[in-house]
């Protein structure tokens, strides 16, 4: 079976489903606290007055392959003046290291875990989650354990741009007491598709992880930035839409700075071209005011490195 007809039918079901079942529930049934923090509508200025700056590395875990109309709005003016249709698409999974010098390291995104090298008898997801992933595509190059180990990584916390399962695929191999940050509603939030994944990214979680869900207070529902350590060294961006508690970063360094779109952004075309995602994101409307958020901050900090979350970073240039 074809990964579109698996998403056809997929998409059938789910339709039915919608029609006669009005439940929902949350991505994850796992507890989790919650961590009032105090953020800023206001935009990221340059230049940032820090005098501390935090080690960067962007870790390339696995190249895969999804269909662009997911990727991407194929409807979009832009994209159809580029002539897009729907497509098997290549795209990564990237995981990225910081480390601040007081606070310690940390991830963004977790990686993979060693059982998806091992075929598909040892994967944590369900048989019906595995059907439409198109896991025979994913050609793996690094997985989460052995890049903390082989690196001597002790990990202080991981900070998820959002709990799609192909970012949470090696959480499951991280130390129990470390505390998984994720953004405003992004636990708490109900969806019916979290019927059919909810099992699958419990167990990609694993047993009682630590979950942290930041608190936005009042700006939850719109772009808001947070200085995480205090130290301008690094921003939280809160960018609904994608998911209800999606994130993006924005990292000064001294050669530019880093913006990390997360998936509010999957593709350099969408970054380039100003189109949102297709079916992959959950409020179309939202994701448009992050991404035009996301833009704004751009223009104002203009990081010399951008990164869509799923396919290789754009440098300041390309934008010239």
């Amino acid at each position: 079976m074809s990964i579109f007809m698996a998403v056809s039918i997929f998409s059938f079901i789910f339709v039915l489903f919608v029609s006669f079942i009005p439940i929902a529930c949350q991505v994850s049934s796992h507890d989790h606290k919650t961590l009032p923090i105090e953020s800023s509508l206001e935009p990221i200025a340059r230049p940032i007055k820090t005098q501390i700056m935090v080690e960067f590395q962007v870790i390339k875990a696995a190249d895969w392959e999804v269909p662009l109309a997911g990727l991407l709005n194929l409807n979009d003016p832009n994209a159809k003046l580029a002539n897009l249709t729907d497509r098997p698409e290549p795209i990564s999974i990237y995981f990225y290291l910081i480390k601040h010098p007081k606070f310690g390291a940390f991830l963004i995104d977790s990686g993979i875990g060693e059982s998806f090298t091992k075929g598909k008898d040892h994967l944590l997801v369900s048989s019906i989650v595995a059907s439409q992933m198109n896991f025979d595509k994913l050609k793996i190059y690094e997985t989460t354990k052995n890049f903390l180990t082989k690196n001597k990584i002790s990990l202080k916390g991981i900070f998820y741009t959002h709990l799609h399962l192909d970012h949470v695929m090696g959480a499951y191999e991280v130390e129990r007491s470390v505390p998984f940050y994720v953004g405003p509603n992004e636990v708490s939030n109900k969806q019916f598709i979290n019927l059919f994944v909810q099992g699958s990214t419990n167990r990609l979680l694993g047993e009682n992880p630590n979950l942290i869900q930041l608190d936005f207070g009042k700006n939850q529902y719109q772009v808001s930035v947070l200085d995480f350590f205090g130290d301008q060294s690094f921003f939280v961006i809160s960018v609904p839409g994608h998911t209800p508690g999606s994130l993006a970063f924005l990292i000064p360094s001294k050669e530019g700075g880093h913006l990390l779109l997360g998936d509010t952004c999957h593709t350099r075309f969408g970054w380039l071209q100003n189109v949102i995602p297709g079916s992959f994101t959950a409020d179309s409307e939202s994701n448009r005011k992050s991404l035009d958020g996301l833009k704004f901050i751009a223009s104002s900090y203009k990081p010399k490195y951008i990164y869509p979350g799923h396919q290789e970073r754009i440098v300041s240039i390309d934008l010239k």
